[in-house]
């Protein structure tokens, strides 16, 4: 079967292998829920759907655009337990194919996809919610039918739902659960309906969560969207999206507590290391040139506090790359910078990498710290180094310069601090030279 990027099945296209699959995915067993459409309206969807995914990928459309079309497919009620998962298998093998999409673009679109789907199914199980509601609402003589109707309707959503759905009374016991959220706690649904909600706390926890929980218990607020961590029984964490919401009785009154949950964790490690590779040196670990500025700033923000930097140098250390190669002269760079760092401890205190062998310490509320940090320095350097079977002895130039930030700016008191350094350097290396800074 070949598709095109307008989609319509009939014409081919690079995306008519991505149908196919995609079509096979939901054939092989994940339609096991109701689709108000027939098998060709259905190919016609998904057709359409993987076009619109192609170009985005293949044309840097933002991600929202396909987090859209997973949206789509969940308004089109492709809600089984196993339709989610598929979907995303076939994308990322997809993209795997596509040489021409890197694979940060595929996770990003990914991810988007999914986003998408699970909004879109939040807000329409959240409608099924309320159709209960209006049901109690209806003529007596229909009311019996028409709840027995719509609690089944729920429970069918309910134990189907690909992201995690829990209940919950209003003194905090859990009452029901699916499979979905026992199982990313590791946990059996009786299980978790042995435990109070409470019992899923995590240190990791916003301070305001609670509170906003038991606002929530109080009927002060009927819906909350947060953040939050659950402890997995296994130990480790599970970082999900939750969204709680109050169901009341007929007068009005809170009754039960819904939850859906949806698993970040991966998503939020990947922003962690994304986070942690944008103000990190990769070398050496410590802060690199973007964060030390960032930091450099947020200390001048305080026109009263005394600034002071160090700026290291090590000495001759060209000749150590010359002579031994990179690999002893990297390993030499993460040791001096293990050093260093180990001579910053006060509060705020920063050691940054900001090129080559040139590190900076900033003491944001400098009094003496600054002059103990660079002696502790100098004593640091006085020790030879064990790289890779060799003993080297490198000394390390300093600079020094303080200012209160309102007779200054960082511009300059960072100069400052390079040309103490440079002098020192120049008057025979292995000293160190102190300066003021002045705009």
């Amino acid at each position: 079967m070949a598709s095109d990027p307008g989609g319509g099945p009939e014409q081919g296209g690079p995306h008519a292998e991505l149908v196919d699959q995609w079509v096979a995915a939901l054939d092989s067993g994940a339609r096991d829920h109701v689709v108000p459409m027939s098998r060709d309206e259905t190919i016609a969807l998904l057709a359409r759907l993987a076009g619109q995914v192609d170009a985005a990928a293949r044309n840097g459309e933002p991600a929202e655009r396909v987090a859209e079309l997973g949206a789509e497919l969940a308004r089109a009620h492709f809600v089984g337990d196993e339709v989610l998962g598929r979907c995303v298998s076939v994308l990322d093998a997809y993209f795997a194919q596509q040489n021409a999409i890197p694979a940060t673009r595929a996770a990003e679109l990914l991810g988007a996809f999914t986003t998408g789907y699970v909004r879109a199914f939040r807000r329409w199980l959240l409608t099924e919610q309320e159709s209960v509601r209006v049901a109690e609402m209806t003529a007596r003589l229909h009311m019996q039918e028409q709840l027995r109707a719509s609690e089944a309707r729920f429970r069918a959503v309910f134990a189907q739902a690909g992201i995690g759905t829990g209940l919950s009374d209003m003194t905090g016991r859990i009452i029901e659960v699916n499979a979905a959220f026992a199982n990313m706690l590791g946990y059996t649904p009786a299980e978790m309906c042995a435990l109070e909600v409470t019992d899923l706390s995590h240190p990791d926890d916003d301070p305001e969560m609670w509170p906003l929980y038991a606002s929530v218990l109080r009927g002060d607020v009927d819906n909350a969207q947060l953040e939050k961590a659950y402890p997995h029984r296994d130990g480790r964490t599970v970082w999900t999206n939750i969204n709680v919401s109050l169901i009341r009785d007929d007068h009005g009154q809170p009754q039960y507590t819904l939850i859906l949950v949806e698993d970040i964790s991966e998503r939020r490690a990947l922003r962690e290391r994304l986070h942690y590779r944008a103000h990190h040196d990769q070398l050496t670990g410590l802060a690199n040139r973007s964060r030390f500025f960032d930091a450099l700033t947020a200390a001048f923000t305080d026109p009263d506090s005394r600034v002071g930097l160090c700026y290291v140098d090590l000495d001759h250390f060209k000749a150590v790359n010359d002579t031994f190669g990179h690999a002893v002269g990297d390993e030499l760079l993460v040791q001096a910078a293990a050093r260093l760092d180990a001579c910053a401890d006060g509060f705020g205190q920063l050691v940054a990498r900001i090129g080559g062998d040139e590190f900076v310490v900033l003491v944001p509320n400098s009094t003496a710290e600054v002059d103990e940090i660079a002696r502790c320095v100098r004593r640091a350097f006085t020790h030879p180094f064990e790289v890779q079977g060799h003993r080297l002895t490198v000394t390390a130039s300093v600079g020094i310069a303080e200012e209160y930030a309102a007779h200054t700016t960082a511009d300059d008191l960072l100069q400052a601090a390079d040309y103490s350094m440079y002098w020192a350097k120049a008057a025979g290396r292995r000293r160190r030279r102190t300066d003021t800074a002045a705009g």
